[in-house]
């Protein structure tokens, strides 16, 4: 007795330890910081004696590029907290597959994946359910409903296709035998068909085709041959239910603004008539959606379904929910999965956040960008003489050194001289006083003036052609009578005749004496410059003109003055003096006495000797030459 009682208590001891070691590992699995994808929906059903399959589906893109990073998987019973490790004829570990060769009862409960890699950590559950042949039937106790439309051609699919995939990938040869009831189901021509290895065919559905059909995968795996078996209860009716099309989602990619709402619906129509054994189902990552309260982040509606007569069928719709789009919610595939007896078709749509909004952007720095152009266009045009003479001042080095060009003069000054018509004392005070004080001494060009420059004894043809083809420009000096003069007049005071002073000649009573050279000038520079385009005329006008004083001078003249417009010496003395709309030349000169050393009117910084620099030509200060001298400085 006492050998006996310690015996007992030896092995009372061990099976308390054992449970304790056990709970111990299990509690170790539950605490394993790892990324846990919970139990999975699909349930594995076995019966004792057959094979069963546990696989996990933590292998997958969707949880981590497992073609690149190393990993290793490792199962574990919720039971026992032991590895499971092969048996021979008993268990086989096969990466993420566990394979059960001969089931027991005791095989029956949840078991553990857990996936490792360098740097994270995946675990997940499968269950296995264990049931009891029924006494006396042939085939499996849990049978998948199947309904067969009488005089139609229906088929049976065997539901071990996760097998025959997975036997395949191992290069494993399988074979499928079909039973219905207790008889096994051989190819008769024209009523039965076995197509692809796991499809019965049945051409012609009759009533007698109701049952059960097993269908029973036999192949040979770790050296012993074993069986798995799956049964459908057939039901053969005058309703007809055809596969389901998947309308909504279509394998689409869209696009949504991170922050936002959005929804997404599956809609699905199944044709036939009759009640649909359709269940219609969201996943992400190949986990079911089951959420249908708004208070969830991702959760869908209860589903929604409507007839149709034409054709004749259901619609089907589920809509997914987003209240508020996260960043984990992109790259992601959504599938719409239907399960039913005529197949599982399913459509899925992969979100990706929004492309960056550009049209704002590009149209704030188009709006900049032409606003700038503007300012700039504006900006130039009003202060473009003082940018051009500013750039000709700070950068000489970018324009070419006229000095070797062969020009002695810089500007040859065309005026009317004493004696011409046209003329007066403050036109010849301006050419060979003011001119000279400002663009020679002050600003260093050279000017030829008539008058003041001319060689004695030397022919006018001559010397207004020498000088000109010496000259790189013409100031033309002129006022509303220099091209134009009195004809006649009569005893009435009111009405007097002008004419064009175009050419020389004179009148026998009120003689006027014309210019030759000053209409030598003008033929030859109006020839250089509208025929050559070798001269360049700078139209200088010293007082107002008036329109019906502009129609009576020669066309040449108004042609030029119209394309490129004149520097105007009256409006440098209208700004002067503001409360005078027009001052008098004697005026001026009596003011000009009175005033400050360096008047506006004669200081370079103002607008008039500015515009006049802005036409001459780009030049430095230049030498004075000896080789010339005006008799009228002697």
């Amino acid at each position: 007795m006492g050998l006996s009682s310690s015996l007992e208590s030896l092995l009372l001891f061990l099976w308390i330890s054992g449970i304790c070691d056990g709970l111990v590992k299990t509690e170790l699995i539950q605490k394993d910081n790892c990324t846990n994808y919970e139990l999975q929906f699909e349930r594995v059903f076995s019966v004792p004696g057959d094979v069963a399959m546990l696989n996990s589906t933590l292998l997958s893109p969707d949880v981590f590029n497992f073609t690149a990073v190393p990993f290793n998987i490792t199962w574990f019973s919720t039971k026992t907290g032991q590895e499971m490790s092969n048996e021979t004829d008993r268990l086989l570990v096969l990466g993420e597959s566990l394979w059960f060769l001969n089931t027991t009862m005791d095989d029956d409960g949840e078991y553990v994946t857990i996936l490792r890699t360098p740097s994270q950590c995946y675990r997940q559950s499968v269950k296995l359910v264990m049931d009891l042949p029924v006494a006396g039937e042939c085939g499996r106790p849990r049978k998948f409903p199947r309904n067969l439309s009488n005089g139609l051609m229906n088929s049976l699919t065997c539901p071990l296709r996760n097998y025959v995939k997975k036997l395949d990938s191992y290069g494993i040869n399988s074979s499928f035998n079909w039973y219905k009831g207790c008889d096994p189901i051989l190819e008769e021509l024209g009523r039965r068909t076995l197509l692809d290895k796991n499809r019965l065919i049945i051409h012609m559905v009759k009533t007698e085709d109701s049952g059960t059909y097993t269908c029973s995968l036999m192949f040979t795996l770790n050296g012993v041959t074993r069986s798995v078996s799956e049964t459908t209860e057939a039901t053969v009716t005058n309703q007809y239910i055809l596969v389901p099309q998947v309308h909504e989602p279509e394998n689409e990619i869209i696009k949504a603004a991170k922050g936002s709402n959005f929804t997404k619906r599956c809609l699905v129509f199944v044709p036939g008539t009759g009640l649909a054994f359709v269940d219609v189902v969201w996943l992400i990552r190949n986990k079911v959606i089951f959420n249908t309260h708004p208070s969830e982040r991702i959760y869908t509606s209860e589903l929604r379904s409507w007839t149709q007569d034409e054709p004749k069928g259901v619609w089907l719709e589920q809509l997914l929910f987003f209240p508020e789009l996260r960043g984990e919610d992109f790259y992601l595939n959504y599938t719409c999965r239907v399960f039913s007896a005529r197949g599982t078709p399913e459509g899925d749509f992969t979100l990706l956040p929004t492309d960056p909004n550009i049209i704002l952007p590009i149209g704030l720095v188009f709006g900049v960008v032409t606003a700038l152009f503007i300012v700039t266009i504006t900006i130039y045009y009003i202060f473009r003489i003082d940018i051009v003479l500013w750039f000709r001042r700070v950068f000489p080095v970018l324009y070419a050194n006229k000095d070797l060009d062969g020009k002695l003069y810089d500007a040859y000054v065309a005026w009317s001289n004493p004696g011409a018509s046209g003329f007066n004392e403050e036109v010849g005070k301006f050419a060979l006083q003011t001119l000279p004080e400002v663009l020679e001494q002050v600003c260093g060009y050279k000017l030829f003036i008539a008058g003041r420059d001319c060689l004695p004894g030397q022919a006018i043809i001559d010397s207004v052609e020498e000088d000109l083809q010496a000259s790189c420009c013409v100031l033309l000096l002129y006022t509303a009578s220099t091209f134009i003069s009195k004809r006649h007049e009569g005893g009435d005071k009111k009405s007097k005749t002008i004419e064009r002073t175009d050419s020389v000649g004179f009148d026998g009573g009120n003689k006027v004496f014309l210019d030759t050279r000053q209409h030598l000038e003008y033929m030859a520079a109006m020839y250089m410059a509208l025929l050559e385009g070798s001269l360049k005329i700078i139209l200088v006008e010293l007082e107002e003109i008036t329109p019906a004083q502009l129609a009576l001078f020669p066309e040449s003249l108004r042609h030029l003055r119209k394309k490129q417009g004149a520097v105007c010496w009256w409006k440098a003395l209208q700004t002067k003096q503001k409360w005078s709309t027009c001052l008098k030349w004697q005026d001026y000169e009596d003011r000009s006495e009175k005033d400050s050393q360096v008047s506006p009117s004669f200081s370079p910084s103002s607008r008039f000797w500015k515009e006049v620099m802005y036409h001459m030509p780009v030049r430095g200060k230049r030498v004075v030459y000896p080789e010339k001298t005006a008799l009228l400085n002697l």
